[in-house]
């Protein structure tokens, strides 16, 4: 109707609509529990998720949209069926398709519907804790023992200059300052066993 199509069009097909259905996220969450219930080796015939004491809401969190409860449902929400490659809900009497794919078993699903399709990134439930370690952490490469430690809390050092020595698989490893700075802590001594990622000293840039 707006006349903006060619003779190129069959060659060169719209990209599809990227409109993200709002109930996508959770006919996903839905799909992933499905999945998880059908591989379940222990007590199968239960349904997915059931417990005894109901405490807290079931989630799945998505990179594009963060939580997303499917336990309890939203009140405006039924869920006709539901099964790891296709869920159908019904909100104000009209039913919604959506067909779900997993192509990995951590990867993203990707949830297509009347309206266009989503891609949901899952993230983990229980993610590993981060390691937080202070600006300028001169950290051990690998697992040793200390041989000789060259500075102290308050030098002052070059970029390049030997901090301290590791003595691992029989050979020395020189760890340098990265940059000028103060040495703000020294936390091994002479002799010291280390594991790789420990540690060793810090370096503060700059000159206070």
């Amino acid at each position: 109707m707006a006349g903006d199509t060619h003779t190129g069009l069959l060659d060169r097909p719209p990209a599809p609509s990227e409109a993200v259905d709002d109930l996508a996220p959770l006919a996903a969450a839905l799909a992933m529990a499905a999945g998880n219930r059908r591989r379940a080796r222990v007590l199968g015939g239960l349904p997915g998720g059931w417990r005894n004491v109901r405490s807290q809401p079931r989630t799945v969190t998505f990179e594009e949209t963060g939580p997303v409860t499917y336990d309890p449902l939203p009140p405006d929400v039924r869920v006709v069926r539901a099964g790891p490659d296709e869920v159908v809900l019904e909100r104000d009497g009209v039913r919604r398709t959506y067909e779900v794919a997993r192509y990995e078993p951590e990867g993203p699903l990707y949830v297509d519907h009347a309206e266009g399709a989503a891609r949901l990134t899952p993230l983990p439930r229980l993610p590993e804790p981060a390691e937080h370690t202070a600006p300028g952490s001169l950290l051990a490469p690998m697992p040793g023992s200390v041989l000789r430690v060259e500075v102290a809390p308050g030098d002052r050092v070059t970029k390049g200059q030997t901090v301290l020595v590791l003595e691992a698989m029989k050979m020395e490893h020189r760890i340098t300052a990265p940059a000028d700075g103060v040495v703000s802590g020294v936390h091994v001594e002479k002799g010291r066993q280390v594991d790789a990622g420990e540690v060793l000293a810090i370096i503060q840039e700059g000159d206070s």
